[in-house]
């Protein structure tokens, strides 16, 4: 059978009636609120050590992504816990529109216009600066554009977004995911320690997270772990990225190509108006839209302290989620000469951005 003869056939399966759907669903789910609800409820006794309190704060949210991780690679996840683990982009995506509730449309340009100004030099910067490594390394162009994506944008996302562009194999998707997963791990812990250590104020962090970490959830996960001020920061400088990711993916695409064609190759087409549309993350006109409504007063103080509740558990459930699909034996997949490259650019990124908010952020 041919692929195109598999494609359709696929297509003409009988779909699972909704309510298979949901009850094979339910084994994950519980899984996950397990998960979230054993977080919530360990994390706070963690801070009557010394140790936690003062430098390694492991809040609930990223206790539910190690713990994920820890039960994934020990016991396991068996398969028919599966259905009910699909949802952790949902849940993450649901919990930065419902996010919106805490900024006025005032303060959110405040924080958002330098944002934008950093954003856009830290990831258009990084992302030539990749290409530009790949090509005097002689890596593969697939995969320098897979690499230049998941380290300058955000992460796995963006890994997705540029495969089809630039026809990628996924050899290279899962060299550029490993790379970024393994760095955001340790940036989980490291971020909050080196915060700590500095001082550095909330605004301060959360732009330092959103700039050196380049994993979406990662980067939530680390903000809400120094305090709720910086996670609301980093989550600003999140969407700030997301917005760029179809230009970024727009402008690696055509590198790409441009970089076949001078090797003589076959090269690539570049439908740019298309990668744009269809790049364009939907969510954050959601996000947008909630920030109006409590610009112009649709939404009073209980609805927004219930807004925060929902923000909260929609990250934990997400994150729990998360780690309960992170496999650490596909982290081999990028090798040692891929960690110590995406480790060296990844490392660079985050200091460079350390330097960055200390000079000019007070």
């Amino acid at each position: 059978m041919t692929k195109e003869a598999g494609v359709r056939t696929e297509a003409l399966a009988p779909t699972k009636p909704l309510s298979q759907e949901i009850l094979e669903s339910i084994p994950g789910a519980l899984l996950v609120i397990g998960v979230a609800v054993s977080a919530y409820v360990i994390a706070p006794y963690l801070r009557q050590y010394p140790l936690f309190r003062t430098y390694l704060e492991l809040k609930d949210f990223i206790l539910a992504i190690l713990f994920g991780i820890f039960i994934k690679n020990t016991v396991g996840v068996p398969s028919f816990f599966h259905p009910g683990l699909r949802f952790s982009t949902i849940l993450t995506k649901t919990g930065i529109v419902v996010m919106g509730a805490k900024y006025s449309l005032s303060g959110l340009v405040k924080v958002g216009g330098p944002a934008l100004v950093y954003i856009a030099s830290f990831l258009f910067g990084s992302a030539v600066f990749l290409m530009w490594i790949g090509k005097k390394f002689r890596v593969p162009t697939s995969l320098a554009a897979c690499l230049s994506a998941g380290l300058s944008v955000c992460g796995v996302s963006a890994t997705i977004a540029i495969a089809p562009a630039v026809r990628a194999r996924n050899r290279d998707m899962a060299y550029s995911i490993a790379v970024v997963l393994m760095f955001g791990l340790l940036a989980l812990l490291v971020f909050p320690i080196i915060g700590r250590v500095l001082q550095l104020s909330d605004l301060q962090y959360g732009a330092f997270c959103g700039v050196g970490i380049v994993n979406s959830a990662q980067v939530l996960a680390a903000g809400f772990a120094y305090s709720e001020e910086a996670g609301l920061v980093a989550g600003i400088y999140n969407i700030g990225r997301v917005v760029f990711l179809p230009f970024v993916v727009l402008m690696l695409a055509i590198m790409a190509a441009s970089r076949e064609a001078s090797e003589g190759k076959e090269g690539l087409q570049v439908n740019k108006m298309q990668i744009i549309i269809d790049k364009f993350p939907i969510f954050v006109l959601g996000f947008l839209f909630v920030v109006l409504l409590n610009t112009f007063g649709f939404l009073n103080k209980e609805e927004i302290h219930q807004a925060k509740i929902f923000m909260n558990w929609a990250f934990l459930l997400g994150f729990a989620s998360i780690g309960l699909t992170t496999r650490l034996s596909d982290l081999k997949a990028a090798g040692l000469s891929g960690f110590l490259v995406g480790f060296l650019v990844a490392g660079l990124k985050a200091a460079l951005a350390l330097a960055v908010v200390l000079t000019l952020m007070d």
